[in-house]
């Protein structure tokens, strides 16, 4: 499976709103047709901060969050392909439009909007800045959605530093992850690592000359980075329903005292997750898939 977490930026001209009702209105009617796509949620940062709501468990559950993170981003599409190969050809055009003479490759499919609805770049014209990252997933508690909307939480966290990476992903799989996952009311659980390699997304999916290449692209790829290593998806009723589900006593603690040992910081973020293709991550049906 191939993973990638893509951070957006809104173009300035949008409100947060007007971006949220661009990509996820207009742009994910383009992009949910990307070849052999399997999965694809769109998490769109909640207007209202989330600090205040968790109340005095903020004081202990969030430490050293990177200044300006959410300025850097308005969004993420989280997409799934079988591949590394699925996902660089995911651009090529298949039959998917019904006309006059049966099903055929859509004339009007394009992706020329992108540079209005994202982070567009005046001295490339037709291209806008992102963070495409590949992400090692791992299922610590499926995900079950009831039929209602849920509250998604995005816990970020940085490795502790005199941790190795090795030593890091097994101790955060076999100790905390496992913690975590028994908090009262989980609907699910994933566990995402990034990618040591911070090229591995776009790789072969973008062409050499296009901004991700360039000299500003590697930099500011870097910087954001540097915030962070992965990032727990985590599933509930409510707000309430995980302030209630942290603080009890025993978990609390436990929680708390990996946290520090394993990581330099821990933050949460509130999305307003938008399922466009539901994830489907057992073997590829022999039908098209949507």
């Amino acid at each position: 499976m191939f993973k990638v977490f893509a951070f957006l930026k809104r173009n300035a001209r949008l409100t947060h709103d007007e971006y949220r009702a661009a990509h996820v209105g207009y742009h994910c009617g383009t992009s949910r047709r990307l070849r052999g796509i399997r999965g694809y949620t769109v998490n769109v940062w909640a207007n209202e901060p989330l600090r205040p709501r968790l109340g005095a468990l903020a004081e202990d559950i969030i430490r050293h969050e990177p200044a300006g993170f959410l300025d850097l981003w308005d969004g993420f599409p989280s997409v799934i392909f079988d591949s590394y190969q699925a996902w660089i050809t995911a651009q090529q055009a298949e039959p998917t439009r019904a006309m006059e003479g049966g099903l055929s490759i859509d004339p009007d499919w394009t992706y020329s909007h992108g540079c209005h609805v994202f982070d567009g770049l005046p001295d490339r014209p037709g291209e806008f800045r992102s963070y495409h990252l590949r992400m090692n997933e791992h299922i610590v508690l499926p995900v079950e959605r009831p039929e209602r909307k849920l509250t998604k939480l995005v816990l970020f966290f940085k490795r502790k530093a005199n941790l190795r990476e090795f030593d890091f992903e097994r101790q955060v799989l076999t100790a905390y992850a496992p913690t975590l996952a028994r908090l009262p009311g989980l609907h699910g659980c994933l566990l995402n690592f990034r990618d040591p390699d911070q090229e591995a997304a776009f790789r072969g999916y973008y062409p050499d000359t296009a901004w991700w290449s360039s000299a500003e692209g590697y930099a500011m790829r870097r910087q954001f980075c540097s915030m962070w290593d992965g990032a727990f998806e985590l599933l509930f009723d409510s707000v309430d329903a995980f302030v209630a589900a942290r603080g009890r006593a025993e978990m609390h603690v436990s929680l708390g005292a990996l946290e520090r040992e394993l990581f330099d910081a821990n933050w949460y973020v509130e999305v307003d997750e938008n399922i466009i293709v539901m994830p489907n991550r057992d073997p590829a049906p022999a039908f098209y898939y949507r």
